[in-house]
């Protein structure tokens, strides 16, 4: 991994948390320099990083803890397993102790000394369409058959994320890009509805937001409407079926993922996003 992010000159994230990040932002990149070099949990480094910054130590335990390539040490093969609820539910989560058993470690961290190879379940490795999946290094292993992969058996793969279908136009993807003019909604929307027969329309159809306490989107346009200023955001989830689609989205459908955040700019006044 580290001599994969050497090969790349310019890095347009770290670019423009060196023009405009806070002090944060340099330390999580702080944090995972010091992690790589580290042989034990972040409670033994992560402290001090923070304190470089002059951030409480908690400051530094909250991160290195939560982001699952900081908190456990890692072997010079270091395999990550989906532990999350679609690969989970593809074998019943047998894959894990298969994994397991296939490289001789337990997924807690703790190093095979004979081999320096360490597991580390994680929650989500974006092929929920097609789990259980894990990735030795940075190389996918997905499928019924993840275990045989990892132990060298069977080649490792991944299949394509699905964007076509030769035969017809499937239901799932009805409406994509290749399919129709983009942008149609919106022109039709526009032009013929008022921010407030959006929210109506969208209050309608019952559509509730992501998050745990499920939300009312249009109760969330109507409150953001009632700002001074209002700037529409897309948050990226992944993580459990459902969310995971955000994703998919992105990378087959971007005009959509666009459409959807224009409307929403229109539907609560809102000029930037």
């Amino acid at each position: 991994m580290k001599k994969l992010v050497e090969q790349h000159a310019f890095d347009a994230f770290r670019a423009l948390a060196g023009r405009r990040g806070q002090p944060g932002a340099r330390l999580i990149e702080a944090l995972a320099e010091a992690a790589s070099e580290q042989a034990e949990g972040p409670e033994g480094w992560a402290p001090e990083v923070a304190r470089r910054f002059g951030l409480p130590a908690a400051a530094g335990l909250g991160p290195a803890t939560f982001f699952a390539d900081l908190a456990v040490p890692h072997g010079q093969r270091h395999v990550r397993v989906c532990g999350a609820t679609a690969c989970f539910a593809a074998q019943g989560g047998r894959h894990l102790p298969a994994i397991e058993d296939a490289l001789g470690v337990t997924a807690d961290g703790d190093l095979n000394g004979e081999s320096d190879v360490s597991l580390q379940s994680v929650r989500c490795l974006g092929y929920c369409y097609a789990g259980p999946a894990c990735l030795d290094g940075e190389i996918p292993c997905v499928g019924p058959d993840v275990a045989a992969q990892v132990a060298g058996r069977v080649r490792p793969s991944a299949p394509p994320i699905p964007a076509a279908d030769a035969t017809g136009e499937p239901v799932v993807l009805a409406g994509i890009v290749a399919g129709e003019a983009p942008w149609r909604t919106w022109t039709e929307t526009v032009g013929r509805h008022s921010p407030e027969q959006v929210r109506s329309e969208v209050a309608a159809s019952g559509l509730r937001g992501r998050g745990g306490a499920g939300f009312p989107v249009a109760a969330k346009w109507t409150a953001a409407g009632g700002s001074p200023e209002t700037v529409v955001i897309a948050n990226g989830d992944e993580g459990d079926p459902g969310s995971y689609a955000d994703r998919l989205l992105m990378e087959v459908d971007p005009a959509r993922v666009l459409e959807g955040l224009a409307l929403a700019c229109f539907a609560c006044g809102a000029r930037r996003g």
